[in-house]
């Protein structure tokens, strides 16, 4: 989205985008979420689709509950409750209890985003911040995994003992542990490993991805930053004896990366606004959850969820970066229309 540039406060985070504006962007994340769900009703039946379902109601019921409470008009047209249980109910394992993104997006709702004064006040990510309270809290029950034996489909019961569901170590608990998954690309691309809801469609999440760059709901250049900064770092210290190749790739796959790069880093409201602190933004975040994913070892924190720390580091200094890279570029533009003048 372009900025003004006439007003330095225009691009300071967190910023308060147009009812309209929001809901759209709303809208198009959540219309990302559907064939995720659907990835994963396919290969376990109704039991993932209702943990996401369950992340929303509870985001919601938890915002509205807020609003009353707070004597505040609700706000929950916007979209912005039921896509943070969303992202909540994806990043659940298809084995969770359905009391976890209830507690995840409690925390996210009524500690991390109602208290700053709700939708486009928020300093940090609502979903990041209950991914992480609940990975510090419940990681048994959200990185415990059932194994999606390739080509075939493994339907987990809605309710009862899940005790008798073969379970399997995600590529990200295995890089972790310095070893060495053997997963073949296209089982990578086609998502036939053990991990997330909504994170292991990894040629969905791509499509989604260029849907959203498509229609400005997403950044490119944060995306591409992260991206980018990722597979830089996976290239110059691999954890693998893969090939290079491979290695890259399974870097990408593993975890929240793919993910977080698309659909955390993208929130309007605590991400940066104009296109120089976006691509900082986007590094810096890189940077981060790949360091943090190779010098963090044990349990809590896992793997998976050094994405969801990245970001939450990155949004408090949101702010600065927008301000900084906003009078950066100002000061070599003028620096460049004095040069031009006094030639």
């Amino acid at each position: 989205m372009a900025v003004n540039t006439s007003s330095v406060s225009s691009v300071y985070a967190p910023h308060i985008r147009s009812a309209e504006r929001l809901s759209m962007r709303s809208l198009d994340v959540l219309l990302v979420m559907v064939p995720l769900c659907i990835f994963s009703f396919v290969n376990y039946g109704w039991r993932p689709v209702l943990l996401v379902l369950t992340g929303i109601v509870a985001a919601i019921v938890c915002e509205a509950g807020a609003c009353l409470l707070m004597r505040r008009r609700p706000t929950l047209t916007d979209g912005t409750a039921a896509v943070t249980g969303g992202i909540i109910g994806l990043l659940m394992s298809p084995l969770s209890p359905f009391w976890l993104p209830v507690v995840a997006a409690a925390f996210a709702i009524l500690v991390v985003k109602m208290p700053f004064g709700g939708t486009g006040r928020n300093v940090f990510n609502p979903a990041a911040a209950g991914i992480a309270f609940v990975t510090l809290s419940f990681s048994k029950e959200l990185f415990t995994y059932p194994d999606p034996s390739p080509g075939t489909a493994v339907s987990l019961p809605l309710f009862g003992s899940l005790s008798h569901v073969v379970t399997a170590v995600s590529p990200a608990a295995q890089l972790q542990a310095t070893g060495t998954p053997a997963y073949p690309w296209y089982s990578l691309l086609l998502g036939d490993f053990p991990g997330p809801i909504g994170a292991v469609a990894i040629a969905v999440l791509l499509a989604g991805l260029v849907y959203l760059i498509s229609r400005r709901t997403a950044s490119g250049l944060t995306t591409a930053a992260f991206l980018g900064t990722c597979a830089l770092y996976a290239l110059l210290f691999p954890r693998t004896t893969l090939p290079w190749g491979s290695n890259l790739l399974l870097e990408l796959c593993a975890g929240y990366v793919l993910f977080a790069g698309i659909f955390m880093l993208n929130d309007p409201t605590t991400s940066p606004h104009y296109w120089l602190g976006r691509i900082v933004y986007g590094f810096l975040a890189g940077w981060l959850l790949m360091l943090m994913s190779t010098v963090t070892l044990g349990s809590p924190p896992k793997f998976e969820a050094t994405a969801c720390f990245a970001v939450l580091i990155v949004n408090a200094f949101s702010p600065a970066i927008d301000r900084w890279s906003w009078h950066l570029v100002y000061k070599i533009r003028h620096i460049r229309l004095r040069k031009g003048g006094k030639a």
